[in-house]
């Protein structure tokens, strides 16, 4: 997928901004606070239905406006066109509209536009807490698959409304025997999102100890580990089949009846599951040194790109915010040469565009392939430069 343009209505500090782009690097550059990354924010609106910022999509609404509105043309690997507009207005539910569908459910958009984002943010899948590294999973393999998407929506549901039978029991509005239904329809689900998460780990856990061997260029183990929660229960449970799965989370759910009963909520399912990063056989989270965190989190979001590019049929966008802040220039320099060899378009969004600019002329590019670059200055919402060139091949 290329995006051809965007277009921003009280976005942040956007008032009214048109951006159109290059296939290749797109470059955002202006002070801090300027509105670089709301451009991205408007891209992932559009393609995940939310911002990529952990914000209430409601801070995405220029201060004072009660809407906003996010619309983008892109053009698919197939040389189809594409067209996604949303808009969030206080109070009310996002409405999304696509080429071929006035009404939208995020879930309906979520694939069709894949993206990476690359974030000082995204430090916390490495350092983080157990549900950072759920997150990271989640999102790339809802946008890889659909089936996965709606195992997350509907899991979701039923953890709210079993926690609301738990309490009205509790509370003498219910009886234990309504449990029953929720309970079975939450094994089932939890057991086919468990079965899926193994496996997706099992794909990609390769890709990311050649991609995190290429940007080290060290010679450390890299291995990820799926730490399902139904294994704390039953550690011999075999996590591959969602028929054993479930068969484990019933026993489990038996036993763990009355505490759940005291304490109104589930104590069990994949909303608990941890994803160890280990490096060497240490946990990266405990034993790594700051480099080895930035080069891991690299080799994941890369190894993601492969992944979306294979899973959707089409070219993920990269969404690189802010990482030459974090980076060091040989790191960005081996993302974007990963980047552009997979002809991949890519928005970068920086305090001092030049530098970005020299760091693409030293990639190692595909032979006889000339890359387009743009590089558009924003100034407190507004676009007051932009101008295009060619990286030329090397020699």
């Amino acid at each position: 997928m290329v995006i051809r343009s965007i277009h921003l209505h009280n976005v942040r500090n956007h008032e009214q901004s048109e951006l159109s782009f290059v296939p290749d690097v797109n470059i955002l550059t202006g002070g801090n606070g300027s509105g670089k990354t709301s451009v991205l924010e408007g891209v992932s609106l559009c393609a995940i239905a939310r911002s990529f910022v952990p914000v209430n999509d409601h801070a995405l609404i220029r201060h004072g406006e009660e809407t906003c509105t996010v619309s983008v043309h892109a053009v698919s690997d197939l040389q189809s066109p594409y067209h996604v507009g949303v808009t969030l207005q206080r109070g009310v539910r996002k409405r999304i509209t696509t080429s071929t569908q006035t009404s939208c459910s995020p879930r309906d958009i979520i694939g069709t536009l894949p993206i990476v984002v690359l974030s000082p943010d995204h430090k916390a899948i490495t350092i983080g807490a157990p549900a950072e590294r759920r997150a990271f999973i989640d999102a790339v393999m809802a946008q890889a698959r659909r089936r996965y998407t709606e195992l997350l929506y509907e899991h979701r549901r039923l953890y709210k409304h079993r926690g609301a039978i738990l309490t009205a029991i509790a509370e003498g509005q219910a009886r234990e025997q309504d449990l029953d239904l929720w309970t079975e329809q939450f094994i089932t689900v939890s057991a086919e999102i468990v079965e899926r998460r193994w496996h997706f780990l099992k794909e990609i856990t390769p890709r990311i100890r050649s991609t995190y061997a290429s940007v080290s260029g060290g010679s450390e183990e890299v291995d990820i580990v799926y730490q399902p929660d139904i294994a704390d229960h039953m550690p011999d449970v075999d996590a591959s089949s969602a028929t054993a799965v479930a068969e484990a989370y019933r026993t489990v759910a038996g036993k763990l009846r009355r505490r759940e009963l005291a304490r109104q909520s589930t104590m069990f399912g994949p909303q608990k599951d941890d994803v160890a990063l280990l490096i060497n056989g240490g946990l990266v989270k405990e034993t790594a040194s700051q480099g080895q965190h930035k080069s891991l989190l690299v080799a994941l979001k890369l190894a993601e790109s492969t992944i979306l590019q294979e899973h959707c049929n089409e070219r993920p966008v990269v969404l690189l915010d802010d990482v030459f802040s974090e980076l060091d220039a040989d790191r960005c320099r081996r993302v974007l040469d990963h980047v552009i060899s997979m002809n991949m378009q890519c928005f970068v969004t920086t305090t001092d565009g030049r530098q970005v600019r020299s760091v693409i002329d030293s990639v190692d590019r595909l032979p006889h392939r000339d890359v387009s670059v743009q590089m558009t200055t924003i100034t407190n919402g507004v676009v007051t430069a932009s101008e295009r060139s060619i990286a030329k091949e090397a020699a």
